[in-house]
């Protein structure tokens, strides 16, 4: 280099190098960021529901122990709220996951403009929320409850055509109790939602009755297994009677669970058992094959290869998949021919049944196995739907039959069923059939069959008397 020529100017080099470190430090920054974010968006969605923002199961779990030691600290008060939102799967079902999607939204936006920021308000999953109050006592945890209520009951989506639904809470209180355990809290608040659910109301308190009523379904719970292994549930059946005839025509099989002293224990106590626990299916199919080999044998011992009988099946049996084959399966086995056998499902059901229960309603039928809607005129009745389901057999619900002889309203109510099963050439069984008179007038207005107490108590098979003992 000439002494004329400039050499290397050592700023411009000094600016080069501190752009190379400002390029190089952004990059780590936003490597950094971008890192921060991965980790937030990672724990937030090990605790949050990602459908609605909520708290999910983990974060509701660890709050309510952190809640439960406070109180226990300082002496303070917890609420628990356990809400279901009733009739959501029919709605979700009839206007699409998205509508369903939204409801849900609408309800977690509800509960936040309701609550608290210190409260911690959660989604279990499903349609099924719990909200965690401290420091509240039990009046006003109960006027809590009956606005959360009112506020999911204003939810009125588009998607939904402006139909919205209505919440059934559970509330459980601490009560100053230091050695309950979380999830015993949570079973109190899931007790008392599932309460208010049955009575129809919108909120029920866990108490004493419910206390002694959980302790009760919690011994049923454990004995209920062994009940089935151990063969302690019996079949009995009602005769179903030709109003033509006076003949029986066949039977409603109705289980009783055996105790250790003899006594009977009724469905309506161990059946909702049944189905918490998840044990319908077994009792179902203990059931259906133990109907299914006694109808053989009567039919056999009275020379009467036309009796039909018929099982119940419950909403959770109609959703699993292969209840059809089942069914099936315990006809077979026993020798029963598939047209004398008979599945009641109640509208109720039908109105709550997804497409699993749909398709097994479509394999009974597509065997010969017929199908009849039970309680028929307390539920929501459509005409669209007896049209769709093809029902064999319509079972007026005995809620009717009580006052007919004397009430014109259920007269006429009675009427209209027959002339509407009359349009589909579907049967119709009236129950609970009491009297003389209730026999008389559901003669009179077209029934064609009956069953009840005037005819027999469910009984034995063996016991049960022969095809023409009524006459």
């Amino acid at each position: 280099m000439s002494p004329s020529e400039p050499g290397p100017d050592p700023d411009a080099s000094l600016v080069a190098e501190i752009e190379r470190l400002r390029r190089r430090l952004d990059r780590e920054r936003s490597a950094r960021r971008e890192a921060e974010r991965i980790a937030e968006d990672a724990t937030r969605s090990s605790i949050e529901d990602p459908l609605t923002g909520l708290a999910n199961r983990t974060l509701l779990a660890a709050n309510l122990e952190n809640e439960l030691a406070r109180a226990a600290r300082y002496d303070r008060d917890v609420a628990l709220f356990y809400l279901d939102l009733d009739r959501f799967k029919l709605i979700n079902d009839t206007y699409g996951h998205d509508a369903g999607d939204e409801l849900l939204r609408g309800v977690a936006d509800a509960l936040r403009a309701t609550m608290r920021a210190s409260d911690t308000i959660g989604r279990l999953g499903g349609d099924e929320f719990m909200v965690i109050v401290s420091d509240i006592g039990e009046p006003d945890a109960l006027r809590l409850a009956g606005r959360i209520a009112d506020a999911v009951e204003s939810i009125t989506p588009e998607s939904t055509g402006g139909i919205g639904c209505r919440a059934s809470i559970g509330v459980a209180m601490l009560r100053g109790r230091t050695d309950l355990d979380p999830a015993d809290f949570v079973r109190q608040a899931d007790t008392a939602m599932y309460a208010a659910k049955q009575a129809g109301a919108e909120v029920r308190l866990f108490d004493d009755d419910l206390l002694t009523e959980s302790d009760e379904k919690r011994d049923l719970r454990r004995a209920l297994p062994h009940a089935i292994s151990d063969d302690e549930l019996v079949v009995h059946h009602q005769p179903i009677v030709d109003l033509t005839s006076h003949r029986v025509i066949g039977f409603e099989a109705l289980t009783r669970w055996r105790q250790p002293d003899g006594s009977l224990l009724m469905p309506d106590i161990f059946i909702p058992t049944a189905e918490e626990s998840g044990l319908i299916g077994d009792v179902g199919e203990l059931v259906a094959r133990k109907a299914a080999q006694d109808l053989v044998a009567w039919q056999r011992r009275h020379h009467d290869t036309d009796a039909i009988v018929a099982i119940n099946a419950s909403p959770r049996e109609l959703d699993r998949p292969g209840y059809a084959h089942r069914v099936t399966l315990a006809a077979e086995e026993a020798g029963l021919h598939p047209d004398k056998l008979i599945v009641e499902v109640t509208e109720t059901a039908i109105m709550e049944a997804g497409q699993v229960a749909e398709d097994n309603l479509r394999a009974l039928r597509s065997v010969g196995i017929r199908v009849a809607l039970d309680d028929f005129g307390t539920g929501f009745s459509s005409i669209n739907r007896l049209r769709s389901n093809a029902f064999d057999v319509l079972k007026i619900d005995r809620s009717f039959v009580a006052n007919v002889a004397d009430r014109s309203d259920d007269r006429a109510v009675i009427t209209a069923i027959v002339a509407l099963a009359g349009i589909f050439d579907v049967k119709v069984v009236a129950e609970g059939i009491e009297t003389e008179a209730q026999l008389d007038a559901v003669t009179e207005l077209g029934c064609h069959a009956a069953q009840g107490r005037l005819f027999a108590m469910a009984a034995p098979i063996d016991e049960v008397a022969g095809p023409l003992d009524f006459v």
